[in-house]
């Protein structure tokens, strides 16, 4: 017997779904220059909230991949401490992943999604000093107050589908 894991990629019922699993999942959607990024990237790492589309950035000034309905596109400036390689794909870093979400998604989605990351070492005090850097960035003072509160009040992870809010 076998379960979906996302998309066209599925595993026995009985085998272990990791990161590297998810991350082959959506492999065929994140071009060479791609990155999966912001609740795509929270659920390769953590398992929970599967996306509805596959959030993949390209470098900033360059050409985004060609549009497709399981796909969105946008642009960013990473460094290499943002990026890490996991299984066929890039994958922003646990960190990178948790400071988007919690810029670029709503309060509501973000903090489950978050909370998700917890559980794979996101550091929320961490992710406040890194804020500092990026002032004038979209979403940095709304992500600086939902990082503010007890991660207590989050609430639990969530293993449905994540849509943008």
């Amino acid at each position: 017997m076998l379960r979906t894991v996302w998309g066209q990629l599925a595993i026995a019922c009985d085998a272990a779904e990791s990161a590297a699993v998810r991350a082959q999942a959506v492999a065929r959607l994140v071009p060479e220059r791609g990155i999966v990024a912001r609740a795509s990237a929270a659920w390769v790492h953590s398992g929970y909230g599967a996306p509805v589309r596959v959030d993949v950035l390209v470098p900033a000034r360059g050409r985004r991949p060609d549009p497709h309905p399981h796909r969105v596109a946008c642009e960013a400036d990473l460094t290499d401490g943002d990026v890490i390689e996991l299984g066929p794909v890039r994958v922003t870093s646990v960190q990178r992943t948790g400071i988007d979400v919690a810029r670029l998604l709503a309060p509501a989605a973000a903090r489950h999604v978050l909370a998700g990351l917890l559980e794979v070492g996101f550091d929320p005090d961490a992710a406040r000093r890194r804020l500092g850097t990026m002032v004038g960035q979209r979403g940095v003072r709304e992500a600086r107050a939902l990082l503010a509160c007890d991660p207590e009040t989050w609430g639990a992870p969530q293993p449905g589908r994540i849509r943008r809010g």
